[in-house]
């Protein structure tokens, strides 16, 4: 259980990260977007190790946390960003409704997988459903100006970050129920 609990511990520092940096971009929406394309790079690559260490983690526990996919992905986008920062009004969007939407696929596998606890699996799925609506947003929205992608891009960060924390606070509480039906789940193989 203590394992679980780290797990969830170290998504929601990261979703709290995310809110702090989507909180920067909606009141200071001025920022240069190259300041804010290396910005969104960092955060990016050390996102993207880190969920590939928790998937690594999680992969030797049977927990099916999926986020090896999310995580190459953050990489690669962050290492776009960092090497074309001023380019960032192109790709951020799609790059970041990409990154929404695969966890919120990622999210409805989780709330399937929880489904058999006590946890409130619909609501997770529910919520993750939301979340692939906003990642769709994000890539079909038109970018009108910089500012407005700024202040869109803190939105849908903060929306997106609380909802993974809302999502990690269940699991987290429904940590034990968890850990019984990954262990029923293997002692049925």
């Amino acid at each position: 259980m203590k394992t679980v609990k780290n797990l969830t511990n170290s998504v929601i520092w990261l979703s709290i990260l995310a809110i702090l940096l989507g909180i920067v971009l909606v009141a200071y929406p001025g920022l240069s977007l190259v300041a804010l394309g290396l910005t969104v790079a960092a955060y990016l690559i050390i996102h993207g190790i880190t969920l590939i260490i928790i998937d690594i983690k999680a992969w030797r526990l049977y927990i099916p946390f999926n986020g090896l996919l999310q995580g190459i992905l953050c990489i690669i986008l962050g290492i776009l960003l960092a090497k074309y920062p001023a380019n960032i009004a192109v790709y951020i969007g799609v790059a970041l409704g990409l990154w929404i939407i695969i966890s919120g696929f990622e999210g409805i596998k989780l709330s399937a997988a929880l489904r058999g606890t006590g946890a409130p699996w619909v609501l997770m799925l529910i919520m993750y459903i939301i979340d692939i609506i906003i990642g769709c947003l994000a890539i079909f929205s038109p970018v009108l100006s910089s500012l407005s992608l700024t202040i869109g891009i803190g939105c849908v960060l903060i929306a997106h970050a609380i909802i993974s924390i809302i999502d990690m606070i269940v699991v987290k509480k429904n940590a034990k129920d968890f850990e019984n039906l990954i262990v029923e789940k293997l002692n049925l193989k």
